[in-house]
């Protein structure tokens, strides 16, 4: 039987490209029906929710790597981040800080109502299995659903790539990238190039050099080529030029400090500041 390949991958390429790569840090936008299926799929596999989720991974962003990190490798361990790590993003949901920021988190009916009742999509698979499956192929089905994708997608990708791997960007954590693990990569959805996300975190597409391969990047090319997907914020080396010339040139706008700078700077290069602006 192939199908529990197939749905061992899938909530793990869902969450990638949903919760992550869409409602957590916006970096591509899905058709709205491509967006319910996949949020169902995830709540019928592994009983997560928009707002458990991105709520608790912007958590982990904003302290990566520090006492308070749900996921930190370097504080709690390689194995039991990757063993127990789905125990620590459940802990996680109730933290103060958490919950506010859950509280700013917007959701439709839907996404409201599978918060509010997150097990009943496991409990009415469970029984969808059964009957499609008899109860032994069932039960075995929703025994790999349940132990892989946690696994990897809650505590390994957070404990393999933030212990091993090289980096391509200062991210101020320890964040790496072991994307050459092929075939674990693609399994985790390119996830494993965990460096460049975290350096660079609005971008949809986590391959930053030639050598990288980020299959999630493929998947969302190929739904905006079929205009299911939008496209947001896509990192290369050209617009992280074009984006870090906007921030500097908006900060020498709006600051003294960087205008009086520039103007010091324009005399030594006997250009106006209005030149070395535009440059």
């Amino acid at each position: 039987v192939s199908s529990p390949n197939f749905d061992s991958i899938f909530p793990i390429t869902a969450m990638s490209l949903c919760f992550h790569r869409q409602h957590t840090h916006k970096g591509v936008e899905f058709h709205p029906a491509v967006d319910m299926i996949m949020q169902v799929w995830l709540w019928c596999i592994t009983s997560m929710s928009k707002p458990d989720w991105v709520s608790v991974h912007t958590y982990h962003h904003a302290f990566s790597d520090t006492e308070k990190d749900p996921h930190s490798p370097v504080h709690k361990g390689f194995w039991h981040i990757f063993l127990l790590g789905v125990f620590d993003y459940t802990k996680a949901k109730a933290l103060p800080e958490v919950l506010r920021i859950r509280k700013t988190i917007k959701l439709n009916w839907l996404e409201g109502f599978i918060s509010r009742n997150l097990f009943t999509g496991p409990y009415l698979f469970t029984l969808l299995l059964i009957v499609l499956f008899g109860a032994k192929v069932g039960l075995i089905l929703l025994f790999t659903n349940i132990m892989i994708s946690p696994l990897f997608a809650v505590g390994g990708v957070n404990a393999l790539a933030h212990t091993w791997g090289y980096r391509n960007h200062v991210s101020g954590d320890n964040s790496r990238n072991i994307g050459f693990l092929l075939p674990l990569n693609f399994i985790i959805c390119g996830e494993l190039d965990h460096n460049n996300h975290h350096a660079h975190q609005r971008s949809c597409s986590f391959r930053h050099r030639w050598f990288e391969f980020d299959i999630g990047w493929a998947y969302i090319w190929t739904l905006a080529k079929l205009k299911l997907a939008s496209i947001r914020h896509l990192y290369t080396p050209m617009t992280l030029r074009q984006e870090m010339a906007k921030k500097v040139r908006a900060l020498m706008e709006k600051d003294l400090r960087f205008k009086q700078k520039l103007e010091e700077i324009a005399r030594d290069y006997q250009i106006s500041a209005q030149e070395l602006c535009a440059r």
